[in-house]
């Protein structure tokens, strides 16, 4: 019986082409089943997400596809300014490709979303295809890795990317490292180490994130080999297989984009890191299952984490894995407890340590540690992943490949046929169950835009688009400096983005990575209150005037934050929600000036109090401090500031305020926000009994939420209103980074005046109102 087996698991050359195009042909068969519009005409229609991330993925390559004149810069966003590509999540790879054929004469612009919802496909093919390839290799039979690399493509946790992360969303990037790696591990050839090379340009060209990925994944594998090897004399080698691996991608990325990029004010350390990590729940549980519904409802809550923080490895790969500790355990970790008999068990052997690593790693360990977190800022780039979670898939393919290989082994050197059939085809058979629910739980279908339907493109409404040099969509929406979150909401998270598409007029707002801080510092001074001309205007190329794109719905949920920019236009097309006008660049100079006439006249209707203050009631009680007691040099107003330093706990009120007043106050302050996550700081307002000390109110909030005036040098106003619950209370205000971040917190001219009451006061020199410094100047 068990050489009847052996003969019939033995496959030759042949047998394995036969199997290679079975694998091709029935992972097509099922990527058909499950993604039928992938598959149809409807594939060059229609959009998988179309909102959202996922539609501004379609935005950035498109527009670099059809309008951008380079290879490098994407203009589509951010305008001015724009973005280099790579950053702008263009995918270099796919867009330029098809760029460099329209230039040869072969035109497949028609056909980009097709194509791109096939290149989607094409990477779930190949990972089925290299998973064969390296099971094969492994030297389990054919039949049993055709099934394995079905299984495993359709449980891999890049396919949650489709929903919108498409540079994020092809699983065949690991399965093809590790069978490079494998056929390196077998013979030190140059030619694997410069396939690897060419796989981490080309996919670090789709998702710059893949090149950190890599790194990790090949520098793990061969530093773990490496190093238990012990092959001091062979480090030379290492190195030069180094340089063909990792070392000329990462110079082509240096001299293509990291030396030349003329943007100094990136945020090295953007928010996530600590919280976008891997979960042991999202590693080991999954909610699409139908078992782990069981035991959520029945037996225990499971607990769902974000989606950076998923990687489900599977049940079989789990007590797999619950083995392996168990018997390392039982060994006191001095031998290793699986067979290392073969080499390319030994392949394995490093697969799975270095899979570990990466993966306590990818759970934020040891930051997450108490005073760990002060271990990040000597890491290097290490602090710009944003999301390492997504680490933890070089374990989801680790821990799988090590556990079905491994499952073989044992099914064969068991005595019992029931045995072996049952190590061979439970778990082969709880690995394809689990494939299923996961896979067909995901919401990836495509999906109509009214705006791509004949007769509805924004091409088809009586505007001649030449007339303008960029789109305004309002509500306004920035995304990506890693300092402020204006994201988008409802129509305009679509709309502009289609106009954009169609028309190639380049969008002022962003959704992008790493974005300049003072430039998405004059995109909010160009939509935020009438106060200075914006200083973008110093980087237009043009004098021609702005589209403003106004949802005529969603603009009203933000109050008067936005009704300003509407004044001095000219309405051009208007229907139940949309409206667009014609935005001048004149109008800004107009707009503050009617806002300095509506100062001046308020001024002079009110009464002249102490100090030539100025108020509309003449109850009202004001708080008011400059800080002329620390002077400092370029204070936004007047020679001093309150200087303090971001980490600590800047105590900028404490004080009875006597006063009866007990309605709603207003707090503002101008903070200089032209430092890297200074709009990060937290403002916490704490309201005490003044005789027993009990806490009456607390609120906090953040900076970057509450801006209501920018200044073009960098300052913004603070300003926003809470209760006041109680006569001559003791009120305290405290300003700290919550993100430990070092440096100075500048800050000046805070004001707490009732909300309805109106203060200021007159100068020679212009106006002072609610903490608005007007200068005369402004009307020259």
């Amino acid at each position: 019986m068990k050489n009847r087996i052996a003969f019939y698991f033995r496959a030759v050359p042949m047998q394995r082409k036969t199997y290679l195009f079975l694998v091709l042909m029935l992972t097509l068969l099922l990527l058909w089943w499950r993604f039928p519009d992938f598959f149809s005409t409807q594939t060059n229609q229609r959009f998988i997400e179309p909102w959202g991330d996922g539609y501004k993925a379609y935005h950035a390559i498109f527009f670099h596809i059809e309008h951008d004149s380079t290879l490098s810069h994407y203009n589509g966003m951010n305008y001015p300014y724009g973005e280099h590509v790579v950053p702008g999540a263009c995918q270099p790879f796919f867009s330029n490709g098809i760029k460099v054929l329209a230039g040869m004469g072969i035109n497949l612009i028609p056909y980009e979303r097709g194509l791109l919802h096939s290149f989607l496909i094409l990477g779930l093919v190949l990972c089925a295809l290299f998973l064969y390839l390296l099971f094969v290799r492994l030297k389990l039979p054919p039949w049993y890795s055709l099934l394995l690399a079905i299984g495993i493509t359709f449980l891999a946790p890049q396919v949650d990317r489709m929903v919108s992360h498409y540079g994020l969303a092809h699983p065949e990037l690991l399965p093809m490292v590790f069978y490079f790696l494998l056929r390196w591990h077998e013979k030190q050839d140059w030619k694997w180490s410069l396939g690897l090379g060419v796989v981490v340009l080309a996919y670090s060209l789709i998702h710059f994130y893949y090149f950190a990925i890599l790194t990790f994944a090949i520098v793990g594998w061969v530093g773990v080999r490496w190093l238990l090897q012990r092959d001091w004399k062979a480090t030379p080698a290492y190195l030069g297989h180094g340089l063909l691996m990792l070392g000329w991608p990462l110079m082509f990325f240096y001299g293509w984009m990291l030396y030349p990029d003329p943007i100094t004010d990136r945020n090295p350390v953007p928010w996530g890191f600590f919280h976008y990590r891997s979960r042991l729940t999202g590693v080991f549980t999954d909610m699409s299952q139908p078992h782990w519904q069981f035991i959520d409802r029945h037996l225990t809550h499971v607990n769902v984490p974000d989606m950076e923080a998923k990687a489900y490895i599977g049940l079989v790969a789990a007590f797999f894995l619950l083995f392996f500790i168990i018997k390392s355990l039982k060994q006191k970790l001095r031998t290793w407890p699986l067979a290392t008999t073969v080499s390319h068990e030994y392949f394995l052997k490093y697969l799975l340590i270095s899979g570990i690593l990466i993966l306590v790693f990818a759970s934020g360990i040891p930051f997450i540690f108490p005073y760990g977190e002060k271990l990040l800022k000597y890491t290097g780039p290490i602090q710009q992943f944003r999301s390492i979670g997504r680490f933890a898939w070089i374990f989801f393919y680790a821990a799988n490949i090590c556990t079905f290989y491994y499952l073989y082994q044992w099914s064969q050197a068991a005595r019992k046929s029931s045995v072996k059939w049952t190590l061979l085809l439970l778990p082969l058979g709880i690995l394809l169950f689990e494939s299923y629910h996961y896979n067909w739980a995901k919401p990836i279908e495509l999906d109509e835009v009214e705006n791509w339907e004949e007769g509805e493109y924004f091409t088809d409404r009586p505007i001649d688009y030449e007339r303008y040099q960029a789109c305004v969509p309002i509500p306004y929406f920035n995304i990506g400096s890693g300092n402020f979150w204006w994201e988008p909401t409802g129509w305009i998270s679509q709309k502009p983005h289609t106009l954009s598409m169609q028309t190639g007029l380049p969008l002022t707002s962003a959704m992008l990575t790493r974005t300049s801080l003072s430039q998405t510092l004059n995109q909010l001074q160009l939509v935020t209150e009438p106060y200075r001309i914006p200083k973008i205007f110093e980087d237009l190329p043009n004098d021609k005037p702005l589209l403003l794109f106004w949802d005529n719905v969603r603009v009203h949920e933000h109050g008067e934050k936005f009704l300003h920019l509407n004044q001095e236009t000219t309405l051009l097309y208007a229907n139940d929600w949309l409206h667009l006008y014609e935005l001048p660049l004149e109008s800004f100079a107009k707009r503050i000036e009617n806002k300095i006439q509506e100062v001046k006249a308020a001024l002079d209707t009110m009464p002249i109090y102490d100090n030539d203050w100025q108020s509309n009631d003449s109850l009202a009680q004001w708080y008011y401090d400059d800080f002329k007691n620390t002077p400092a040099d370029g204070s936004y107003f007047g020679a001093a500031e309150f200087a303090g330093e971001m980490g600590y706990w800047n105590r900028l009120l404490d004080t009875t305020w006597v006063t009866d007043y007990t309605g709603d106050l207003t707090i503002s302050f101008w903070q200089y926000l032209n430092s890297d996550r200074s709009a990060r700081t937290t403002i916490t307002w704490t309201e005490y009994d003044a005789q027993t000390g009990a806490e009456l109110f607390k609120q906090e909030r953040i900076s970057r939420q509450n801006i209501q005036v920018m200044d073009d040098q960098g300052w913004g106003l603070i300003e926003f209103s809470l209760p006041r619950q109680q006569v001559n209370s003791r009120v305290e205000l405290i300003i700290t980074n919550k993100d430990k971040k070092t440096g100075p917190l500048r800050i000046d001219e805070l004001l707490i005046r009732p909300t309805a009451a109106n203060v200021g006061r007159q100068s020679a020199g212009g106006w002072w109102y609610n903490n608005r410094w007007y200068p005369k100047s402004l009307l020259e």
